[in-house]
């Protein structure tokens, strides 16, 4: 018994809810209201989705109770969506004209097929036309305009009469796309997004960018702005009275570095990449302004590739075209780097077989040589070889900007020449001239070198080439400069062909 009581309950409350009558949730305007525009179109808000019924929907000028129009349910002026209903009038009120609206019972019902129960009272939905009507002239960005760029953060209506933001209503301005019918953006009016100094041009500032591609439209609630003298905006009902569609957003791109002046090959993409657009693109020197880029012909290049001589870091920008619009431009930087700078080594050393060297590199932090054989050590500028047979070496050589470049030095034995000379005189006083006593020769690779004052004493002894030749004998004794006198050396060694030096002992005068 409990449980059919249950059901029966449910039951009863389900078809009670189903056969409820519709009821209005919201007028526009207002009951009682007052500076309502005199091309108001009046609209009505209810608690579930709506249809059209019966019947003729009347205006009655309220001070005379004389009909003003009568509107059939089934003109095109009335339209229901969802749970609003959008009545538009034949044509403009009176200035200060009080009105009443009669909407007989059967005019709307839901998708159940209840009636609406109207308003039939002169009293249930009356309100006051305001003194005078302010119309718009023209739009910023213009009605149908393209290309309206995505950061466009400032809309623009100019109308008839120098107006304020309306104090005595809440109303609104809504950006809406036109495609999804997604609301973009509602601005309040009054509030600090929008400027209507009592000046013809109201502004009203977007508070988030516009999606690229995108048509939108603007609807401004009626009497959202007024003057003085009691006159009210008429608004914007419509959505194809301010319409725009934006541009492409800007491309993608991606700084390069380089090293040295080169050939680059620069490349953008559509960020908003359509299989089915067609893009263009075009690219420029300056940030704004100024001509495209053009190829040898003279055209423009408008791919998504440029390749471009660079010899200094310069910043392209390069924009995308679709549809006839432009893009803003996206910035495109080519560091370029340094190569490092290097004198060394020499393209070609000739040397003696057996012959220790020391290979030379620099203009750089950190040298690679190539093939390694043969050399004490690979990674460092001045790695040191004993000469064998002909061959050549590379050195990479990078700096510090991770910038490099290779250099080649060809090894040839040569022992066709020998040559064998000790100056018999040197001046070790820091005049850059004769300040070292050095064997000096060709194709040397043994020596055993030693240097003694007029005693027999000891003073400088080396069985090393490299240094025998290159930094020798400086006057000098445990740091101390020696006295100007005559010293005696002392010389074993070979050429590179085995035979042995011509000179085994001599003197030398050093002087300061």
């Amino acid at each position: 018994m409990i449980r059919f009581l249950y059901i029966l309950c449910v039951s009863c409350v389900l078809s009670c809810f189903s056969w409820a009558t519709p009821t209005d949730t919201l007028l526009f305007p207002q009951r009682n209201a007052s500076q309502v525009p005199a091309n108001v179109r009046l609209q009505i808000y209810f608690n579930e989705p709506m249809q059209k019924g019966v019947g003729n929907i009347q205006i009655f000028d309220a001070a005379t109770n004389i009909q003003i129009f009568s509107i059939p349910v089934s003109c095109s002026c009335v339209s229901v969506l969802g749970n609003r209903v959008s009545i538009g009038l034949p044509s403009l009120l009176s200035a200060g004209q009080e009105v009443y609206v009669i909407i007989p019972p059967n005019a709307f019902k839901n998708l159940s097929g209840v009636y609406f129960a109207g308003f039939q009272l002169p009293t249930d939905w009356r309100f006051t036309v305001a003194m005078g009507l302010i119309t718009h002239q023209s739009f910023s960005p213009a009605n149908g305009s393209a290309c309206v760029p995505l950061q466009q953060n400032t809309l623009q209506v100019v109308l008839s009469g120098a107006v304020e933001s309306n104090p005595t209503a809440l109303r609104w301005i809504k950006i809406i796309e036109r495609t999804t019918q997604v609301l973009h953006e509602a601005i309040r009016v009054p509030s600090s997004q929008v400027i209507a100094n009592n000046s013809n041009i109201v502004s009203f500032t977007i508070s988030r960018p516009f999606k690229p591609a995108t048509q939108y439209y603007v609807l401004i609630e009626p009497a959202s702005f007024s003057n003085a003298s009691n006159f009210v905006y008429e608004g914007i009902y419509d959505e194809n009275i301010w319409s725009f569609t934006t541009a492409e957003e800007k491309p993608q791109t991606q700084n390069l570095e380089i090293c040295g002046a080169s050939n680059v090959l620069l490349r953008a993409s559509a960020a908003n990449s359509s299989p089915t657009a067609f893009y263009e693109y075009r690219w420029y020197r300056t940030a704004t302004g100024g001509e495209p880029i053009k190829d040898t012909n003279g055209q423009v290049i408008n791919t998504d590739t440029l390749r471009i001589f660079v010899q200094n870091t310069t910043t392209f920008y390069v924009s995308v075209w679709n549809a006839g619009c432009e893009s803003q431009r996206t910035a495109l930087q080519v560091l370029v780097k340094p190569l490092p700078n290097s004198t060394l080594p020499p393209e070609e050393i000739r040397v003696g077989k057996g012959v220790k060297i020391n290979l030379q590199a620099n203009g750089g932090v950190k040298y690679t040589w190539q093939p390694a054989t043969g050399l004490s050590d690979a990674n460092i500028p001045n790695p040191e070889l004993i000469a064998q047979d002909n061959i050549t070496y590379t050195v990479t050589i990078e700096n510090e900007f991770g910038c490099s470049l290779q250099k080649s030095v060809s090894i040839v034995i040569d022992d066709s020449d020998k040559d064998f000379f000790l100056p018999t005189i040197f001046s070790p006083n820091g005049d850059g001239t004769n300040d070292f006593f050095r064997i000096k020769g060709r194709n040397i690779v043994e020596v055993e070198w030693s240097i003694y004052d007029r005693h027999g004493k000891l003073l400088y002894r080396t069985t090393r080439v490299e240094e025998a030749m290159n930094t020798g004998w400086d006057g000098t004794y445990n740091n101390t400069p020696q006295a100007q006198d005559t010293y005696i050396w002392t010389l074993r060694g070979k050429f590179s062909d085995g035979s042995p030096l011509p000179q085994k002992a001599g003197s030398v005068l050093l002087i300061r």
